[in-house]
């Protein structure tokens, strides 16, 4: 009668793992981090070490002050700068892609290479969804 039991559980348990879709259960796979990865984080920025620092161009003159960043759901990362007042946060806000920028110059600044101040200035207003 005991082997019944265990069978008859065993079947139930098994029964309840194939209910659950199998995406389920190969997404929860897809979350951990190699070795390798965790390496690379750790080497990266915080965005908050980032955020308000000045942006030059590869003159080195100041075209704009990075403001936020957004995270697309396409997978991007953009930019949000701040182009004009600097004497504020204010001033025109611009998106440009994150992969633009370059972050480990000598200069301790953000290099966006090419840009000029009147360049981006004519680029269109980032207005923000709020969320």
């Amino acid at each position: 009668m005991n082997r019944f039991r265990l069978s008859w559980s065993a079947a139930v348990v098994l029964t309840i793992v194939a209910l659950i879709p199998w995406t389920d259960r190969a997404a929860a796979q897809e979350v951990a981090l190699t070795p390798l990865e965790a390496t690379e984080v750790a080497r990266g920025y915080r965005a908050e070490t980032i955020k308000l620092k000045p942006v030059v161009n590869d003159k080195n003159e100041t075209i704009g002050r990075i403001n936020d960043f957004i995270f697309g759901k396409d997978g991007n990362t953009y930019a949000i700068l701040a182009v004009g007042d600097f004497t504020g946060l204010g001033g025109h806000l611009i998106a440009v892609p994150f992969r633009n920028l370059k972050l480990d110059d000598p200069s301790g600044y953000v290099v966006l290479p090419g840009a000029s101040r009147s360049a981006l200035e004519k680029l269109p207003v980032f207005v923000g969804n709020n969320r």
